[in-house]
C-alpha cells in the first residue's frame, strides 16, 4: 500500500483549488497501484457539500509524515504553490488576520508576517509547501504537481535562499506554464513543463454526469439556453475601480452579438471575493443578465461547459472552459496570461485588458470548435505523460 498524502489550499471554497484533489485521486486510480489517498489542509474543513474534499489539518500532516508506517508520498497539488507564504494563506482563512493582509507590504518593512502566521498555524517549515522528504522522519517522494509561478523572479530567491536547494532535493518537480518554467531555469532549478491536470475535468466529469450534480436552477437554465450566453466571473482584487468599464463590455457583448449574460463567482475565499466584485458590476449593466451564486462546484463547471464562451480572471475558470472546448476569453491576469500562453488556441494565446473583452469574445468565438478540441486533447495527452511519471516514482 502507498500512502498518498495530497496537500494544498482546498480547506477553502475556491473553485481551482478544491478540482486539485479529485483529479489526483480519480487519474491515480486508472494505474494498477495499490494507493491511499488522504486530504490535508491548514486546517480541518469539509466542503464536500460543495464539491470538495474534507480535510485533515497540518498537525495531522505532520504526523502522517513522521509515522513509522507504511510508505508515505507527499503531492503538492497544484496551483500558486511555490510561492505561497504562510502570511497569505492564513489571511484566506481568517478573516481578522485579512486586515493585516491589507498593509503587508508597509508591515513587512518592520516584522516577520510570515513567521507570525507560521508560529499561528503552527508551521514546521519556513515555506508552506515548500519541503523534501528530509525535513521528515517517514517521507519515501515529494511531488510538485504541475505548479504555477509566474510571478517568482529572482527577489523570491533572493528572500528565501533555501529555495533552489529545496526545489533541486525533490522527487518531481513539474510546472504548467512556460513563464514559471523560464523563471525556475533563470534562478538554476530544473523542472518539467506540464499543463494543469484540472485540464482531465471532462474526462471524468461529462455533461450526463455533472447533470446529477448541479442545482435544479442551473440546470433548468443550462436546458433552456445551452450555448447561447456568456458565462463571465471576475475577481475582487484584481477589477476594483473597472466595474463600469467591464460593465459597458458585457452591454456590447449582449446588445452586438446576440449572447445572453451569466454572471457566477469562482472564488469567494478571502482574497479573492468574487461575489463582491460581481455585484458591483450587475449594478452597472444596461443588458439583462443571469446570476449564479455557486453554491457548489459542479454548478459552475456546468455552466462553464454549456457556455458560448467563458470570460474572466479565473485560471481555472478558462481551464474549464479549454477542458470542455468551449471559446475563452482572458482577463490581463499574470498566471491567466502565462497559461494561455502556453497552452491557448491560436489567436487566442494571451490574456486581454479589460477594455477589450467584446474584441477578444469575438475572436474566441470564431475560431472552429475543432481547434479548441485539438488544443484540449494536446493538454491531456500531456498531463497523462505527466502522471506517468508520477506513478513511476511512487513506484520507485
Amino acid at each position: 500500500m502507498e500512502n498518498i498524502l495530497i496537500i494544498g489550499a482546498f480547506d477553502r471554497y475556491n473553485y481551482g483549488d478544491l478540482l486539485f484533489p479529485l483529479i489526483i485521486e480519480k487519474q491515480l486510480a486508472t494505474y494498477p497501484v495499490d494507493i491511499d489517498c488522504r486530504f490535508f489542509g491548514l486546517v480541518e474543513s469539509n466542503l464536500s457539500r460543495e464539491g470538495g474534499k474534507p480535510t485533515e489539518d497540518l498537525a495531522a500532516f505532520y504526523k502522517a509524515c513522521n509515522t513509522p508506517l507504511g510508505r508515505n508520498h507527499i503531492i503538492v497539488a497544484g496551483g500558486e504553490a511555490l510561492g505561497v507564504t504562510w502570511h497569505s494563506l492564513y489571511a484566506a482563512l481568517n478573516k481578522a488576520y485579512q486586515k493585516i493582509h491589507r498593509y503587508r507590504y508597509r508591515l513587512s518593512r518592520y516584522v516577520d508576517l510570515n513567521g507570525i502566521a507560521k508560529r499561528f498555524l503552527k508551521g514546521k517549515t519556513t515555506l508552506p509547501f515548500l519541503f523534501t522528504k528530509d525535513d521528515f522522519d517517514n517521507v519515501q517522494s515529494v511531488i510538485l504537481n504541475s505548479l504555477g509561478g509566474s510571478g517568482i523572479k529572482a527577489e523570491f530567491f533572493q528572500q528565501f535562499t533555501f529555495m533552489r536547494e529545496k526545489l533541486s532535493k525533490v522527487d518531481y518537480l513539474a510546472v504548467r506554464d512556460q513563464l514559471t518554467l523560464d523563471n525556475m531555469r533563470d534562478n538554476g532549478v530544473a523542472a518539467q513543463l506540464f499543463p494543469d491536470c484540472a485540464i482531465l475535468m471532462s474526462e471524468f466529469y461529462p455533461s450526463s454526469y455533472l447533470e446529477t450534480k448541479v442545482t435544479p436552477e442551473v440546470l433548468s437554465y443550462v436546458k433552456e439556453h445551452k450555448g447561447q450566453y456568456l458565462f463571465f466571473q471576475i475577481n475582487k482584487k484584481n477589477t476594483a475601480g473597472k466595474e463600469a468599464l467591464l460593465a459597458e463590455q458585457l452591454d456590447k457583448v449582449y446588445e452586438k452579438e446576440d449572447t445572453k449574460l451569466c454572471l457566477c463567482p469562482i472564488g469567494k475565499a478571502l482574497d479573492h471575493d468574487d461575489h463582491l466584485a460581481l455585484a458591483h458590476v450587475k449594478a452597472l449593466l444596461k443588458s439583462p443578465y443571469k446570476y449564479f451564486d455557486a453554491d457548489n462546484i459542479w454548478d459552475i463547471m456546468y455552466l462553464i461547459a454549456n457556455a458560448k464562451a467563458y470570460a474572466g480572471t479565473s485560471l481555472h475558470g478558462a481551464i474549464t472552459a479549454m477542458s470542455y472546448a468551449v471559446p475563452h476569453v482572458g482577463l490581463k491576469i499574470e498566471k491567466l496570461d502565462a497559461y494561455l500562453a502556453t497552452w491557448g488556441v491560436e489567436g487566442n494565446t494571451f490574456a486581454v485588458d479589460f477594455d477589450k473583452v467584446h474584441k477578444q469574445f469575438k475572436v474566441a468565438v470564431g475560431i472552429s470548435p475543432e481547434k479548441y478540441a485539438e488544443k484540449r486533447n494536446t493538454q491531456i495527452h500531456q498531463i497523462k505523460k505527466a502522471f506517468d511519471k508520477i506513478v513511476e516514482v511512487i513506484q520507485g
